[in-house]
């Protein structure tokens, strides 16, 4: 199980300096455009948000069936992932998770539920093997029982955010965030959480931490 808030270390201070370096607007610039589209009810606007979020978020990977992407796009426009303004991780991963893949199969669909989540509150990080890798986390086996893997997936989110929030309070993230924030006006004006979240990606997507 994660523990509460993970320690800031030199060796994530230098590899944060880095991923800034190599963020691009290409990184990025999507994600602004998916939020501006997400306020947009109708079916056009409907229509250009799946089409770039699926390619933003490859979404049309991992053996995804029609009947899923229609669900989960379903969900995404209703609001339904909240329950009493808050994420309700079990309810859309139990729902998701019991439509069948392309080879017939079942799976847990961890990261495309927190992306579903984060798009409406960006309070709330991102999960995908970039995150385990930073963390030096290891989902838990298929194997285990589906209530004890979504406990789990809700225990390491909020470890997640609260490390990420207690990080942009550190002198040295500080820095990074505020170079990070002369890229785009944007930028300044989302969650710390998500800004981090960019950079842990670029960490992961270019292997800038040592194992």
């Amino acid at each position: 199980m994660a523990q509460e808030t993970i320690p800031l270390q030199p060796k994530h201070v230098d590899a944060f300096e880095r991923a800034e370096a190599l963020l691009f607007h290409f990184d990025f610039c999507p994600y602004f455009e998916l939020k501006k589209l997400l306020t947009d009810a109708s079916d056009v606007g409907h229509a250009r948000f799946k089409t770039l979020f699926c390619k933003y978020y490859t979404l049309n990977t991992g053996g995804l069936t029609e009947a899923f992407r229609d669900r989960y796009f379903a969900i995404m426009f209703d609001g339904s992932s909240f329950l009493h303004g808050l994420p309700d991780y079990a309810r859309v991963l139990n729902e998701l998770s019991a439509i069948r893949r392309r080879k017939g199969d079942f799976a847990m669909p961890f990261s495309f539920v927190s992306k579903l989540v984060a798009m409406h509150d960006e309070r709330q990080p991102i999960y995908d093997r970039h995150v385990c890798s930073f963390f030096e986390e290891q989902p838990p086996p298929a194997s285990l029982e589906k209530r004890k893997r979504i406990d789990w997936f809700v225990a390491f989110l909020n470890t997640v955010r609260e490390s990420y929030e207690a990080w942009a309070g550190d002198t040295r993230m500080a820095t990074v965030l505020t170079r990070l924030r002369k890229r785009d006006k944007q930028m300044s004006n989302c969650s710390v959480v998500r800004q981090i979240d960019f950079l842990v990606w670029k960490i992961g997507n270019q292997i800038l931490l040592p194992s």
